[in-house]
């Protein structure tokens, strides 16, 4: 499996760059691409926003780089770079602020994939991620012109039901706040009836 890590964005909504704040000691992007490497063979970083900066916080991980210079256009295009960039191989796409996910949950995830070809982590019915691919959808997905969440409606998927983990991602003050005062401590945050997943 291989698993494509987001970080290319701008982090309109935190205000500064989200994947390079502090947490137990590391950036939130080096926890978050640390756990992919527990449950991936391969893991893709693709980098545009602060690249330089986000390529020296993993620079002792064993991740392959993948640059999009169109970064600003929107997530698409980064999943799209990240897509290019697999081999002969399944895989996974995962936002780079992700630092709480489980590995049991992507295990879990991976082990389902087969039965529809794609599937995706969810909590009390939100959607999460690992989304995860079948390698025949390498190609659909590289020429499919509407977006990636069209693609999945289209296609169809397995929802499988994961922990919080897999969609508290830190794309806002709030919950960075949230990760702090709990120190990622998952059954303290189910109890944080204020944070949106929105």
């Amino acid at each position: 499996m291989t698993t494509i890590v987001l970080a290319a964005g701008l982090s309109e909504r935190m205000g500064q760059n989200k994947l390079l704040l502090p947490y137990k000691n590391e950036a939130i992007i080096v926890t978050t691409v640390k756990n992919a490497l527990s449950f991936s063979d391969r893991v893709i970083v693709v980098v545009g926003n602060e690249r330089e900066r986000i390529i020296q916080a993993l620079s002792t991980l064993n991740v392959d780089f993948v640059y999009n210079k169109n970064y600003k256009d929107g997530q698409r295009t980064s999943t799209l770079e990240g897509i290019k960039a697999v081999f002969d191989d399944d895989f996974a796409i995962l936002p780079g602020d992700l630092p709480l996910l489980k590995k049991e949950d992507a295990i879990a995830l991976f082990a389902h994939l087969d039965e529809r070809g794609i599937a995706r982590c969810s909590y009390k019915g939100i959607p999460g991620h690992p989304v995860a691919y079948t390698k025949e959808n390498r190609e659909r997905l590289l020429t499919y012109p509407d977006s990636m969440k069209d693609y999945l409606q289209k296609m169809g998927y397995l929802s499988l039901s994961s922990s919080l983990g897999s969609v508290f991602d830190i794309d806002t003050p709030n919950k960075y706040q949230a990760l702090l005062e709990s120190d990622g401590d998952l059954s303290i945050l189910e109890r944080c009836c204020n944070i949106s997943f929105s």
